[in-house]
Parts: C-alpha cells; structure tokens; sequence
C-alpha cells in the first residue's frame, strides 16, 4: 500500500510517498511555507490560510504524477497551535494566526495586566489540570480570547479549526472536523472528559461559537 505523508511545518511544507511494507520513503518534495502577511500590528503573526492549502495541494499533486503505483491515502502532521476561523463549508473567514503570535501579551484595557493574564484569572486550578495544566499564550483559546475581548467574535456560527484540520476540510470539501490531539492543542479540551471543556468556554465567552465535532 502507498500513502501520500506531508508535514506542514513552520519553515517547510514536506511530502513523500510512504513505502509501508518496505518502511521507507520516496520522492521527498518540498516548498517553502508562505511569508507572512505585513503590515500588522507589532507581535501578531498571521498567514493567508488559502496559500496554505495550495502550497499543499501542490505538494500532493507532484507526488501524485510522481508515484507509479495507486495511492491508497492520506497521512498528515503539522506544526501545533495554529487557528483559522471557518464557515461550516470549511471556507476561511480568517487568517491563520500561528504560535509564534503574541498579541496576548499586550496589556489588557482593564488594567489587570496582560491579555493573557485576565484569561488566566478566569481559569481555576482545577480546570487548569483538567486542560493538561498548559494555559499558554500561544494556544488558539487564547487568542480566540483577544478576538472575543476585541468585539470581533459576533458569528456564532463560525468554526475554529486548527490548520491541519482546515487543510484536511478544504482538500476533501467538507466542514472540519478534529480529533484529541489537535483539540488539545487549541488549550480548550477538558482531558478528563474527552470533550471540549464547556465551563472554561462559558468562562471566557468563547461559548458562542460552534466548536468542531470531535
């Protein structure tokens, strides 16, 4: 069996066709990941989401004409943290902020210091464990955080997908979807109950927007 396998890293987006039963890998293709978007504000971080999904698209297809055998599938890792908002249809309506984003460390209007310090507030110790005790500033719920603090969060109805999760709908059309390991990563799955953690969402105002099915 061949499977196309890609990584969309920070610096790279890689591909190879997997060799399962001789373990190894072939036609090893990269590209560059797109450049930022310039002209934003100091510390923020943010991408085209629709030149994600065509660099990767071009990736899978010259791998396609490189493979002389069916490909059976799919296989996909990418770099963590990353959050784009979608419609239910996967569209992007907006950009990509990566990890390497740090707008909420800027001061919070209140005065209770950072962005990411009045979010923090909010947080008990327990749901703090319940979380994988890993609140960070670099995680989607905090930046989902600042949107909501900002007004910017009025569409209930938009999704917020992690960037492999909205390569994955965007290549097979459909609404994103996730599963634990990327739920964890956006800093919002309750571990101990394998769901999104409903009473951190409410806490935060992040209640509204509909959350991907795991």
């Amino acid at each position: 069996m061949a499977f196309i396998g890609i990584d969309i890293g920070s610096s790279f987006i890689k591909g190879s066709l997997l060799d399962l039963e001789r373990k190894g890998l072939a036609h090893v293709h990269r590209v560059p990941f797109p450049p930022p978007l310039q002209g934003l504000s100091p510390g923020h971080r943010e991408y085209d989401p629709r030149h994600v999904v065509d660099a990767v698209r071009s990736v899978i297809d010259g791998l396609t004409v490189a493979s002389t055998d069916a490909v059976d599938g799919l296989v996909m890792c990418s770099q963590m943290h990353g959050l784009v908002l979608t419609t239910a249809r996967g569209e992007p309506r907006s950009n990509l902020i990566t990890w390497q984003d740090q707008r909420t460390l800027q001061p919070h209007p209140a005065g209770q210091g950072t962005y990411f310090d009045v979010m923090a507030q909010r947080v008990n110790p327990t749901q703090v464990r319940q979380l994988g005790n890993e609140l960070d500033p670099g995680r989607p719920v905090s930046f989902l955080f600042w949107l909501a603090e900002q007004g910017l969060l009025t569409d209930p109805s938009l999704i917020p997908a992690s960037l492999p999760d909205f390569v994955l709908a965007n290549l097979c059309q459909t609404q994103p979807t996730t599963d634990s390991t990327n739920a964890a990563a956006h800093g919002a799955f309750n571990q101990e109950t394998g769901d999104w953690h409903s009473e951190v969402l409410a806490s935060l105002d992040l209640d509204r927007l509909r959350w991907p099915e795991l």
